[in-house]
């Protein structure tokens, strides 16, 4: 990707690949790697999450690993909680000769597969949940950095575009940390390496061959005081921002809930029995495989169309309802075939969210001085219910008696983003 030059006038340059605003799109190089990053980003995630820890925890307490899944996830959400604000704010507070965002993502990158490999090699739960917590904690910094690598390099009128591409990531993550994890179920150190090594390659790959814009702003830009910690969630304060995050934690609160617990649903609610090959990791995979699929091709179409129409909130409007809809079949039909209409459903109407979220998010932040502060305060509503869903779930399940509930509540969580997102100003 070409840098910027600076003229004698000390006014920057915008290079061949930027558009009018000054943004830089940075071409088919820029957004692959961005996409293999924020792949394996997901592929910790949920390989982690729906495979390779609730195995470890049901070894190690197989009596009470609801209750100890519940409990790390707890621990994990409020790790996420704190650590993508906190995080952000320190990136965009950060001046190096590589800019803001590329120390972050390399360092960050590197620790998570280390903390991976230590966290498969626990055998008690106390250590377990030790190195669990190390490892969400540096994944919320992550998170937070590569979030606001949209903004620093992509106009508003290509956002959709991006967000499609951060979307299709998610899909690619989730699908391949899916797959791997069942495989090395047994070998959990193997696992979570082979897991990692996908986030450490993308890094590498955008950090060197995409060189981070923000060396040149950072060089070019006179000293300037930034917001201090205790302003970290001032952007609540907006309205516009505050409705965008509710909408986003409501739809990911319903969603996590019944994924991150996907493996217990189907030993405990469809049964083992019933699944083929009475398989229960590989049915895991294959329904993770079926709803990301689907998800892929209405991504693929839905981001750059919200560009072209120049139209937003009717996208999460629609797909916030399919949403519901689809979490309710598994409630009339608990069988493993509606377990495959509902992640058909729901991959479909999540495709169109999750490509069109992003943009949304990126055009409602209140403060451009703290770009990567105010995302991480909003991927607060994507990681808090993704690391909380366990635990969550075990209370719906344990006070409402049963599996059938947690699919309601699913259901009422995402019809109340729709509602969410409509008050927003900013956003057609």
């Amino acid at each position: 990707m070409s840098d910027t030059t600076q003229p004698a006038t000390g006014d920057p340059v915008a290079p061949a690949n930027s558009l009018p605003d000054g943004k830089i799109i940075g071409g088919a190089r820029f957004l692959t790697t961005f996409l293999l990053a924020n792949a394996g980003m997901y592929a910790i995630f949920q390989g982690m999450q729906q495979i390779v820890l609730p195995s470890q925890i049901a070894l190690i307490e197989p009596e009470g690993k609801v209750g100890a899944y519940g409990v790390l996830a707890s621990i994990g959400a409020l790790a996420a909680a704190i650590g993508n604000p906190l995080f952000g704010a320190l990136s965009d507070r950060t001046k190096s000769r590589f800019g803001r965002r590329a120390p972050w993502l390399l360092i960050t990158a590197i620790v998570a597969l280390v903390l991976l490999a230590v966290l498969g090699g626990m055998a008690s739960l106390f250590w377990l949940g030790a190195a669990y917590l190390l490892v969400m904690i540096t994944m919320s910094a992550f998170q937070a950095v590569i979030t606001a690598v949209m903004p620093d390099r992509v106009p508003e009128s290509r956002r959709g575009l991006a967000s499609s591409i951060a979307s299709i990531a998610t899909t690619i993550g989730v699908i391949y940390g899916l797959n791997v994890a069942p495989f090395f179920v047994d070998r959990p150190v193997l696992a979570y390496l082979l897991i990692g090594a996908l986030l450490v390659v993308g890094t590498l790959l955008l950090v060197f061959l995409t060189p981070d814009p923000t060396a040149r702003q950072e060089a070019a830009a006179s000293t300037h005081e930034r917001q201090s910690i205790r302003h970290f969630f001032s952007g609540l304060r907006d309205h516009d921002f505050a409705w965008a995050f509710w909408s986003r934690a409501t739809i990911m609160i319903g969603y996590w809930t019944i994924s991150t617990y996907q493996l217990y649903t189907l030993t405990d609610y469809i049964g083992v029995e019933n699944l083929p090959g009475g398989n229960a990791a590989a049915a895991v995979a294959l329904l993770g495989t079926v709803n990301l699929a689907v998800s892929f091709v209405t991504s693929l179409v839905s981001g750059p169309l919200s560009d072209k129409v120049r139209r937003r909130k009717i996208f999460v409007i629609i797909a916030s309802v399919g949403v519901a809809a689809g979490a309710l079949i598994p409630v009339f039909l608990p069988t493993w075939g509606g377990m495959l209409a509902y992640s058909v459903v729901v991959g479909f109407f999540f495709g169109v969210y999750m490509a069109v979220d992003q943009a949304i998010m990126t055009l409602v932040l209140p403060d451009p001085e703290n770009t990567a502060r105010d995302l991480g305060l909003l991927n607060v509503a994507t990681t808090g219910p993704q690391i909380a869903g366990p635990f969550l779930a075990a209370l719906v399940i344990t006070l409402a008696g049963g599996y059938a509930p947690l699919f309601i509540f699913a259901a009422v969580a995402a019809l109340l983003s729709a509602f969410f997102i409509s008050p927003i100003r900013k956003v057609a």
